[in-house]
């Protein structure tokens, strides 16, 4: 009975300094607002994971609530950046609770929002605030205010930045965020808790079941025969949708994706449509999409290299060519000839995801790849549910073939069929 004692009194110490020691490293901290709590996570960087856009940058900021009425407010200034989004998920689950789009960000002056068609070049405004806020707070006269559920203990809120211009974070300092207490009537600034190392949570946590379902993509790879260039029939890269959910998903993005297991001096040729995308304030939110862009990663994740939409080639008829290969000169002098866009498999894996976007479709776009079934749904023949199938030649439509034929064969833009075959 002693030694249980003994113990009891142990573990009480444990659990209350433990709470102490909680409390004072998590909520000690100031009351002002800060913007020393970001952390970036670079597209470009082949270290960060879940299959990153290589024209965009995203910033974190994962925390734990100490209580049920604790919010944020982000107070900014306008990057100049193609789009720019507030997005708040329950870390427990990676799923996202909601987000807000830049031109839906009302200016703190009330000026223009400058993400809002301004063909008469009007005076916009440069700042704004946001609200992330439990839903029971959310209130009908708060401007720019995101709600997410309110049992939620562990928050992480992602800023996202695609083409961004002049610097990482479009030529303004990072946004500051206040911690307040929200009661019905007022809010009061309070300690805004320490940020949490997101990576090491999603190396820990979301990086393996991510890696374990993208892994049932390979099992819709059609592999070339290695005498392809010998016959006039070749193997498709097919691309299906995916189940975003979980991933720290981005409400505006929508994805098709492909594997592709490598073999040596092969070629890999793809053909889009492209849809008409935003070029600058003249014609933003009025276009088929915001942004799109085709992006080479692995299967563990990590992204290697990119092509966005303003720097790709059209054909006449607006179709985009692209190949894939490893770094050759001929290869790159004979996409050249052809008006072709050569983009490097520039990773020493094996293993390769293909990750195509449509960014903020337009809901007029007759073109959504949201049609798209999820592939995972199906167990044994996966072509019915093949992108092109549904969407047509705004599926990117690839085919393998070898160095040898590319080179000295292959002299006509790619012609593709749903079938294997050209």
């Amino acid at each position: 009975m002693r030694i249980l004692k003994i113990i009891s009194i142990i573990l009480a110490v444990l659990i209350v300094g433990g709470g102490i020691f909680v409390k004072y490293y998590f909520y000690s901290t100031p009351t002002e607002p800060t913007n020393e709590i970001w952390t970036p996570h670079i597209g470009r960087d082949t270290t960060v994971g879940i299959l990153p856009d290589e024209f965009a940058n995203y910033y974190s900021y994962t925390f734990i609530r100490p209580s049920k009425n604790i919010g944020l407010r982000i107070k900014g200034k306008f990057p100049s950046t193609r789009y720019m989004s507030f997005n708040v998920y329950d870390i427990r689950n990676k799923a996202t609770q909601g987000s807000i789009i830049d031109y839906q960000i009302e200016s703190d002056s009330g000026k223009p929002n400058p993400f809002e068609p301004n063909p008469t070049g009007l005076e916009t405004g440069e700042d704004f605030t946001v609200h992330l806020i439990p839903n029971k707070y959310v209130k009908s006269d708060l401007n720019n205010s995101l709600g997410f559920e309110n049992d939620i203990r562990t928050l992480l809120v992602v800023i996202r930045l695609y083409d961004f211009n002049i610097d990482d974070f479009g030529g303004v300092d990072f946004p500051t965020v206040q911690a307040i207490k929200l009661n019905e009537n007022e809010f009061e600034p309070t300690h805004l808790p320490r940020p949490l190392d997101l990576r090491s949570i999603v190396r820990k946590r979301s990086l393996p079941s991510m890696v374990k379902r993208l892994e049932k993509l390979y099992q819709t790879e059609k592999n070339a025969p290695l005498d392809a260039f010998k016959s006039s029939q070749h193997k498709t890269i097919p691309f299906h949708a995916v189940d975003k959910r979980g991933y720290i998903e981005n409400n505006d993005n929508q994805y098709l994706m492909a594997a592709i297991t490598k073999q040596d001096n092969e070629v890999y040729l793809f053909k889009i449509k492209a849809p008409t995308y935003t070029t600058g304030p003249e014609n933003i939110n009025q276009t088929e999409v915001r942004y799109w862009s085709f992006n080479l990663g692995n299967s563990a994740t990590y992204n290697f290299n990119g092509l966005k939409d303003e720097d790709i080639l059209l054909d006449e008829n607006g179709f985009a060519n692209i190949v894939l290969a490893s770094s050759d000169h001929d290869i790159e002098e004979r996409s050249k000839d052809l008006g072709f866009n050569f983009m490097e498999w520039n990773m020493p894996h094996k293993k390769g995801l293909i990750l195509f976007r449509h960014m903020l479709a337009n809901p007029d776009f007759s073109v959504q790849i949201t049609d798209v079934p999820i592939f995972d749904t199906i167990d044994v023949d996966f072509t019915p549910v093949e992108a092109q199938n549904y969407i047509g030649d705004y599926s990117p439509q690839g085919l393998r073939m070898s160095k040898q034929e590319f080179l000295g064969e292959y002299n006509v833009p790619i012609k593709i069929q749903v079938e294997d075959g050209i």
